[in-house]
């Protein structure tokens, strides 16, 4: 008799496992468009500018149209450091995507500081129309890391890091 009352427990246990995250994955999956057709939104700071160098693949240096050049963090999105294992390839990929951009879009959003603790501009990015966040997310050379539910684009950077 013991065992049955056991063995109950642990399947409520698990019906209730799989019904609270499987509703968390669900409504994140409702929740937002499919990322392949996004773009800049319309009421947003954004500054066009040209890319100088890379720090690492969540990291760029930009020349700004007044001629300032500043640091720059990619939204939600933490790359290798220096002495650890995927630095140079998350690096390269970062590298190569803007270098050969016609175009380069930081934009800011207005639910995050305009700067970080190192003030670096914190922006998500946009090389030719695509949001790079998302680019180095389905390459694999960066993780989510530092990034909220109402920040403008995190669903879709959940949806690539599937």
């Amino acid at each position: 008799m013991k065992h049955k009352i056991k063995y109950k427990r642990a399947k409520i246990m698990f019906l209730i496992y799989v019904l609270v995250f499987g509703g968390i994955a669900l409504y994140r999956n409702f929740r937002y468009q499919d990322y392949a057709d996004i773009a800049p939104k319309e009421n947003t700071v954004k500054y066009q500018v040209k890319y100088l160098y890379g720090y690492d693949g969540d990291t760029a240096y930009f020349r700004f149209e007044d001629g300032s050049e500043k640091a720059c963090r990619f939204l939600g999105v933490d790359a290798p450091e220096i002495d650890e294992e995927g630095y140079e390839a998350s690096k390269k990929y970062t590298d190569r995507i803007l270098r050969n951009a016609s175009v380069i879009i930081l934009e800011m959003d207005p639910q995050v500081d305009e700067y970080d603790r190192y003030d670096r501009l914190l922006a998500w990015v946009w090389a030719d129309g695509e949001l790079v966040q998302i680019m180095l997310l389905r390459e694999g050379t960066v993780k989510i890391r530092y990034l909220e539910d109402y920040y403008l684009y995190a669903g879709y950077l959940y949806q690539a890091a599937k």
